[in-house]
């Protein structure tokens, strides 16, 4: 026997090798480190409102016993709990509030209760069926709901302790709501911190859509163009939402909150940024879309470097709108690279193939489409600065239809020609489309 025979993969009749699998102990090994290194990093992003919720109910309780006198004021420790939670995100202050409401709602239904029908095992049906339904016609939210049947459960099921009475668990119950609020608008972190987080988030999957779209142009490469496409559709929407949670939670943190009152600008830049950003992103779907079907018409004949250039300065004003986020919303160097960007955005420049092979028709269809559409980026990304409209398209060089010779096509915008530009009629649109690839269309 070959000694290489031992260590050699084993393999299948048709000659396929066979991965082997590794023993049971190192999957067992590597299954239980993984578990425990990612609830580790659990337990370090929610250490921050695992401290509060404790310091939460430990204050209410602490006022409860000491300041009114109640022997167990649970009550107050599980109401100041129930509002602050566990949660790694940052709560929204009107979520903070209905969440109140509910716990007061519920500990008063719940007295009510107890008061008129007493406690037993036919009084808890009715006690959060009537929470509920209650819940309900106040209130259309989840959260709402469920404080306020849980609460009133709570109060029917719990018993009256010889130094209870119905008004100490509805005082003990404010406690710890008013202590939530407090120590939740005291103690929750920078409001802009997970509006940073979330916007570096879309701006990262924007530059890696954007790298591949660069990186499909250059090799002509259809499948890269399509998987950037399907990468961005997976995770731009989602990353959308988070931003908006964001500034909505960060919103209400600087409105209300006396620590955070100073950041309400910086907040404002941030929320204004996704406006401009949104949009961006929804064009870069819309792009990775025209480009596949750019490249599929001209079936790889031929690369695009001015394309894939256009893409990579695309890439490079995305990141410096990343890093303008952190520098207080200087996006001077943002401009810059935008300015860049725009220098590429006409169909006479992007749509050169590099062995200069003319584009037929469809192509040619097809790739002013890609422009016109890149153009629209820009305008949204130079508006995401804080330019307004009127401004943004300055940065973009014209599209005014001229004929000199053979040559049809847009030329760069000019001081003297910005006073005399028509508007884009259908008819210049018409010669942008057709006349640079069909010779028998052309003006004399």
């Amino acid at each position: 026997m070959n000694p290489r025979d031992s260590t050699e993969p084993a393999s299948t009749t048709t000659g396929v090798m066979t991965a082997v699998k590794p023993p049971l102990v190192e999957r067992v090994r590597t299954a239980v480190t993984g578990h425990l290194g990612a609830g580790l990093d659990r337990d370090r992003k929610g250490l921050g409102s695992i401290a509060r919720a404790g310091v939460a109910t430990c204050v209410a309780y602490l006022i409860a016993h000491f300041i009114w006198g109640h022997p167990f004021p649970f009550f107050a420790a599980i109401a100041a709990f129930v509002i602050i939670g566990v949660s790694s995100t940052e709560k929204k202050v009107r979520k903070v509030l209905e969440m109140a409401a509910g716990v007061m709602c519920g500990v008063l239904l719940g007295e009510l209760a107890r008061a008129t029908i007493g406690s037993g095992f036919w009084q808890i049906a009715v006690v959060v069926v009537t929470a509920g339904l209650l819940a309900r016609l106040i209130d259309s939210g989840i959260v709402f709901t469920m404080q306020m049947s849980i609460q009133s459960l709570l109060v029917t099921v719990m018993p009256l302790t010889p130094s209870m009475s119905p008004g100490t668990r509805i005082v003990d119950a404010l406690t710890g709501v008013v202590v939530a609020i407090v120590v939740h608008l005291l103690t929750s972190g920078d409001p802009r911190r997970a509006q940073k987080q979330a916007a570096h988030s879309l701006y990262r999957a924007l530059e890696d859509a954007l790298t591949q779209m660069s990186l499909a142009a250059r090799s002509g490469d259809v499948r890269v163009a399509t998987a950037a496409l399907s990468q961005i559709r997976t995770s731009s929407q989602e990353l959308v939402d988070e931003w908006k949670v964001a500034n909505n939670a960060a919103e209400e943190i600087s409105t209300y909150s006396p620590t955070h009152l100073r950041h309400a600008g910086d907040v404002e830049r941030l929320r204004h940024l996704l406006v401009g950003s949104d949009r961006a992103v929804r064009n870069v779907r819309v792009i990775a879309r025209r480009e596949v079907e750019f490249l599929d018409v001209v079936k790889g004949r031929s690369n695009h470097s001015r394309l894939a250039d256009a893409f990579l300065a695309a890439n490079d004003a995305a990141r410096a709108l990343r890093r303008a986020i952190d520098s207080g919303a200087d996006f001077t160097e943002a401009r810059r690279a935008l300015r860049m960007f725009c220098s590429y955005l006409t169909p006479d420049t992007l749509l050169r193939s590099d062995n200069g092979e003319r584009l037929g028709r469809v192509d040619h269809f097809e790739g002013v489409a890609l422009v016109i559409q890149l153009r629209s980026l820009a305008i949204d990304l130079l508006e995401a600065t804080g330019l307004e409209h009127k401004d943004a398209q300055r940065f973009l060089p014209s599209l005014l239809i001229a004929a000199d010779g053979d040559t049809i096509g847009p030329r760069p915008l000019t001081r003297e020609m910005s006073a005399v530009e028509p508007p884009a009629t259908t008819e210049a649109l018409e010669l942008l489309i057709t006349d640079r690839s069909d010779p028998g269309r052309r003006r004399p």
